[in-house]
């Protein structure tokens, strides 16, 4: 069923229940043991896929953020290598790096799957209601926190950007990795301090503004990478 932007409807329906079950998966990413992380990168894999997100395009866009991820896997290869024959020994050995690449990679396909429901002041008046006893602080930190978790995914789609655009320019990863790294780097943090700057100042408008009529458009079904 589709929302009244085009996209499926929102699962839950509820922000407040998606945020907590956005929680509940990252405490699952993290603690469950061996193998058992893969039931929570199934839930990713279709709340995601319920959301809309075409999850073989998203891994390409990934571009060179993807390589870092699988360092760890790569990493714990060479140790579980000599064992290669034996298969179930040798997943024992290359598991260790393969659960720390997968993690990495569900945090960041669960923050695309939560910016593509939520709205950045959504998570931030839930996360300022749990830090209300903290006061000023706590409400900084919500704010921090939304914008952290809306900024993951449009970070890595600006990235995907930055490394096509020095490749076009003649940057090589593969001859100079750290002269690619730089050249990625500059353009990179401009966009991330302009966006910050730019949902910053809208985040405070939309507070200041005593006009329920402004307030309702700031509330508009578009999303923060939008």
């Amino acid at each position: 069923m589709a929302g009244l932007n085009g996209r499926p409807a929102a699962f839950p329906s509820d922000y407040r229940a998606r945020l907590a079950l956005y929680l509940a998966l990252q405490a699952a990413v993290f603690l469950a043991p061996g193998p058992t992380i893969l039931l929570p990168a199934a839930v990713v894999a279709v709340l995601g896929a319920r959301a809309g997100v075409d999850w073989g395009r998203w891994l390409v866009r990934l571009g060179p953020l993807l390589g870092m991820i699988l360092l760890p896997a790569l990493a714990g290869l060479p140790e579980a290598w000599p064992v290669r024959a034996e298969g179930a020994a040798f997943l024992a050995a290359w598991s260790p790096g393969l659960r720390r690449s997968l993690a990495f990679l569900l945090v960041l396909a669960s923050a695309e799957w939560l910016s593509r429901t939520t709205r950045v002041d959504e998570i931030r008046d839930t996360l300022e209601g749990l830090l209300g006893p903290l006061g000023p602080r706590g409400r900084r930190a919500a704010l921090a926190a939304a914008l952290t978790l809306g900024f993951l995914p449009w970070a890595r789609y600006e990235l995907a950007r930055a490394d096509e655009a020095a490749r076009l320019r003649g940057s090589d990863p593969r001859r100079g990795p750290l002269r690619h790294l730089a050249v990625l780097g500059i353009p990179l943090t401009a966009r991330l301090l302009e966006k910050a700057r730019l949902s910053s100042e809208a985040l405070a408008l939309r507070d200041a503004d005593p006009d329920p009529g402004a307030s309702n458009l700031a509330r508009s079904p578009r999303r923060f990478y939008s």
